[in-house]
């Protein structure tokens, strides 16, 4: 993928939603990872997917909920504790800087 295209995957990506942008990850490349889930970095929760035949990787960006965070307050067991919520902000496109593998290779060079 060139910069255009890649450009034009992540404003397609923002447009739509957390969970329809998850979906089109495998509908773009089936052969997708996903590094990491909801990964925190400073005030952003990242999901990272590689995606190997295109040669990009996709980061979504969420928001925890400002609202939710005020008012989190840490509960005694047996209390309901509040749930959080995340709000999607968008998708961010980057070329792979190296190959990608599914299979984890074994210190003896085994894959699994």
């Amino acid at each position: 993928m060139n910069e255009t295209e890649r450009d034009q995957l992540a404003q397609r990506l923002s447009a739509m939603s957390w969970k329809d942008a998850r979906k089109e990850m495998r509908r773009l490349d089936p052969a997708a990872v996903m590094k990491f889930f909801r990964n925190s970095y400073h005030d952003e929760y990242r999901t990272l997917y590689l995606l190997p035949s295109q040669r990009v990787s996709v980061t979504l960006v969420e928001k925890q909920d400002a609202d939710v965070t005020d008012k989190a307050v840490l509960s005694a067991p047996g209390e309901n504790k509040l749930s959080v919520s995340y709000d999607y902000v968008g998708a961010r496109v980057a070329p792979l800087e190296r190959p990608v593998s599914k299979y984890v290779a074994e210190p003896s060079g085994e894959t699994l």
